[in-house]
């Protein structure tokens, strides 16, 4: 019987576990949420200041990552987990037990742009449609950052494709438009989860 959590990747980090010495770990196959767990823990035994390569290889494909990261523990989590993201199209969903140990803007900041712009989907964008560039503007007004109108249309893309069905879409590559599924239990209780965290960093949205 097949292993659904199998995946292609092969990770290799490669840092410094004290003066003058280099480590090498390697995990395969492992979904990238068990990746960044397992990178946390190769963090608590390591001593600071951090230094890390990361190489992610899909096997499948051929393809191959890297990053060099430095940082504090947190800032290191953050980056990898963008990059996780970005290198394999796995997205970070903030689930019912994030948002209920949520208590202030701390936790907010370790989502990634992705999910902040989930956020900003399910909280914003109840009624009617919307495109790229009015979840670009909505995301820049609530969040004080820009998110550029090309990263937008990405991040729309692959949330519509994610296989969830959240999102209806409508038109062509010239310009597509997007409707928010209110009907589905599942979208209202991300709605639901979305205000919660912006009104955990007390973060208001215009409506």
């Amino acid at each position: 019987m097949a292993d659904d959590n199998r995946t292609n990747y092969v990770y290799e980090f490669t840092y410094s576990s004290g003066p003058g010495l280099r480590e090498i770990f390697q995990c395969k196959y492992v979904r990238p949420d068990e990746a960044l767990a397992r990178f946390r823990k190769i963090l608590a035994l390591t001593q600071s200041p951090f230094d890390f390569k990361v190489v992610i290889s899909d096997e499948s494909s051929g393809e191959e990552s890297s990053l060099q990261v430095k940082g504090t523990v947190e800032e290191m989590l953050g980056k990898f987990r963008v990059f996780l993201e970005t290198s394999t199209g796995y997205s970070f969903v903030p689930t019912a037990e994030t948002v209920e140990s949520t208590s202030g803007e701390s936790d907010f900041e370790s989502l990634s742009n992705y999910e902040r712009m989930q956020v900003v989907i399910y909280a914003s964008f109840k009624h009617g449609k919307f495109s790229s560039l009015d979840v670009a503007e909505i995301y820049e007004t609530t969040f004080n950052e820009e998110l550029p109108k090309s990263t937008a249309s990405t991040y729309l893309a692959r949330m519509w494709n994610d296989g969830k069905g959240h999102l209806e879409r409508f038109g062509n590559r010239s310009g597509y438009t997007y409707r928010l599924r209110t009907e589905l239990d599942e979208v209202q209780q991300e709605m639901a989860r979305a205000e919660s965290i912006l009104e955990a960093i007390q973060v208001r949205v215009k409506e």
